[in-house]
């Protein structure tokens, strides 16, 4: 029986550690205590949750469009005019006292009705040159005189502000221009600013 030293019998004595198990010297791996595995858990899947349902969001509906403002009653039959002539004045122009308003402004001009009524006359008349006779809803006739072109036919109904002609310089005339006159009823001329003035509207 071999003989150790003192030390070579506390090495012998000491544990040795080999993948995981404690072994003695002179003790096999077969002999040695190997820790019992642990035991696994089952994986328990949650219940089913379904998601919350998604929000919903009521659109405002749009506004309604602002109402279109009214329709003017009564409007000037040309706009950037300067008036070269009123009711009343006499000249070597004219046979008798001016019976109407002129009103100087650019060749083409639109000629606007100046109330709601509708055209009776679209004619060629003499020292009138091109006419148009607006009939209203109260009787009373407009001529649009000197005209150089129709833009509504007899039998038309119009409205304030609808265009009826153009500005020209035919029949007895110096230039372009609009001679407007007013004749209640269909009989003798009114001045016209007046007319107008009765309707909120200055020459």
């Amino acid at each position: 029986m071999p003989r150790y030293t003192p030390m070579q019998r506390a090495a012998l004595a000491a544990p040795v550690i080999v993948a995981g198990a404690v072994l003695s010297l002179g003790v096999s791996a077969s002999q040695a205590v190997t820790p019992p595995p642990e035991e696994s858990k089952p994986y328990i899947i949650p219940p089913y949750s379904p998601p919350a349902p998604a929000k919903t969001f009521k659109l405002k509906p749009p506004p309604p469009p602002p109402a279109p403002p009214p329709a003017p009653e009564a409007v000037l039959p040309v706009s950037g005019y300067h008036l070269t002539a009123r009711f009343g004045a006499g000249g070597s122009m004219w046979s008798s006292n001016h019976t109407g308003l002129d009103f100087a402004v650019g060749e083409g001009t639109p000629i606007h009705a100046i109330a709601s009524g509708v055209i009776t006359e679209t004619v060629y008349d003499g020292a009138y040159g091109n006419k148009t006779v607006l009939q209203l809803e109260d009787g009373t006739e407009i001529w649009y005189c000197h005209q150089s072109s129709f833009d509504a036919g007899v039998g038309t109904k119009v409205t304030a502000g609808q265009v009826i002609g153009y500005v020209g310089s035919t029949g007895n005339s110096t230039g372009p221009h609009l001679h407007l006159e007013v004749r209640p009823g269909g009989g003798d001329p009114i001045d016209p600013a007046g007319y107008l003035a009765g309707r909120g509207l200055a020459a």
